[in-house]
């Protein structure tokens, strides 16, 4: 008998001491334990109760298994996921950590985004925290539910209830009423968005010319006081100069109310003169441009090349005119109204008697310079040489 108990407990202590190698599942390759394909990972703020072995699920059906679940670098859950071979998502998908039903088990379902241009997810590929997310959880639904009906304020709903019965019983027209204005009000609103969304756009602009000009105002509202001072100073003289003023206006209102009728007949009998001129503007603008070009046509500018036109001229000269009136004697200076004849010494001047000729002027005769007008032509030649 002893030797029976010695056995057991020594078969006993064989199999307590090999515990620690005892295969795990899919070492013992179960059916679902493992899956032929590459790994991914999947970080997370929280893995919950993930386990491994828990399935891997794309659009509810499943795609592959966890295989193992990990504290990562800076304190991050890691899911390691085992993906079939030949499933082809793209490197951003998302991965959550869903649950089967209300108290069933968790498992990490992959979402693809509706449009994506990255690469295939390959072997090693890491979804990162941003686009991983868990579940709610059954025990914080419940907790928040507790919190709402043990001190969220839920029993206080009848009370709110009844204050409102109390304000609104008997007064159905007033709200109704209440509604419709509401109601237009809000229309209203809507129908002048724009015009209300210009109007925010200019204030915003006014708001940051101003704040630009901080500056400026600033200095202006420092000087106010003085120029508020000033006027108050000075408010006897402004007073004098309205009262003035007012005198001024009621005597220009005397004035214009006597000479109304003489000036409407002024402006009457101005109307035809200003037509003749408006019916002369036309003509008087259509020739402004000749005098401006005179004495040159209008279009010699079309027909002229650089900056200087040829012109050729006639010029008559009276030599014996000319010499007469040079050389020969002149009315005297000293003579108030010489009494000569218009046409002898030019024709600036005034008729009169002939002036006498003296004892010892020469014969009469016409008077000329025989010899200047050869000399004048002989010098404009060497002049010209």
């Amino acid at each position: 008998m002893m030797q029976w108990r010695s056995t057991a407990a020594g078969c006993a202590i064989l199999v307590l001491s090999g515990c620690s190698s005892v295969p795990s599942l899919p070492e013992l390759g179960l059916p679902g334990s493992s899956v032929d394909g590459y790994e991914v990972t999947a970080q997370f703020a929280d893995a919950l109760d993930l386990v491994p072995l828990s399935a891997v699920k794309l659009d509810g059906v499943r795609v592959g298994v966890v295989t193992d679940v990990r504290l990562g670098e800076g304190m991050l859950a890691e899911a390691v996921l085992q993906v079939q071979e030949g499933l082809v998502v793209p490197a951003d998908v998302r991965a959550r950590i869903a649950q089967t039903s209300l108290l069933g088990e968790k498992y990490v379902e992959i979402v693809r985004p509706v449009e994506s241009s990255a690469p295939p997810l390959a072997q090693g590929g890491v979804i990162p925290l941003e686009r991983t997310s868990a579940a709610v959880e059954v025990e914080e639904l419940l907790s928040a539910a507790s919190a709402l009906l043990n001190g969220g304020g839920l029993g206080h709903l009848q009370t709110i209830s009844r204050e409102l019965n109390t304000a609104l019983s008997g007064r159905d027209e007033q709200v109704k009423g209440l509604l419709r204005n509401l109601d237009e009000l809000l229309g209203g609103i809507e129908a002048n968005k724009q015009d209300i969304v210009r109007a925010l756009d200019a204030m915003d602009r006014l708001s940051g010319t101003l704040a630009a000009q901080r500056d400026t105002i600033g200095a202006a509202i420092d000087q106010l006081p003085a120029g508020v001072a000033a006027l108050a100073d000075q408010q006897a003289d402004l007073t004098r100069a309205l009262t003035a003023l007012s005198d001024l206006g009621r005597v220009a209102d005397r004035v214009i109310g006597k000479t109304q009728e003489d000036l409407v007949a002024d402006l009457e009998l101005l109307d035809p003169v200003l037509t003749e001129i408006a019916k002369a503007a036309p003509s008087f603008f259509a020739t402004i441009d000749t005098l401006a070009t005179y004495p040159f046509a209008r279009n010699i500018y079309g027909g002229m090349a650089g900056d200087y036109a040829q012109l050729s001229g006639e010029l008559e000269i009276d030599l014996d005119s000319l010499a007469g009136d040079t050389l020969l004697p002149g009315p005297s200076y000293a003579d108030p109204d010489p009494p000569i004849v218009c046409g002898e010494y030019g024709s600036n001047c005034r008729p009169g008697t002939s002036t006498p000729v003296p004892a010892t002027a020469a014969p009469a005769g016409p008077r000329s310079a025989p010899q200047l007008g050869r000399d004048l032509l002989d010098a404009l030649g060497q002049a010209s040489r």
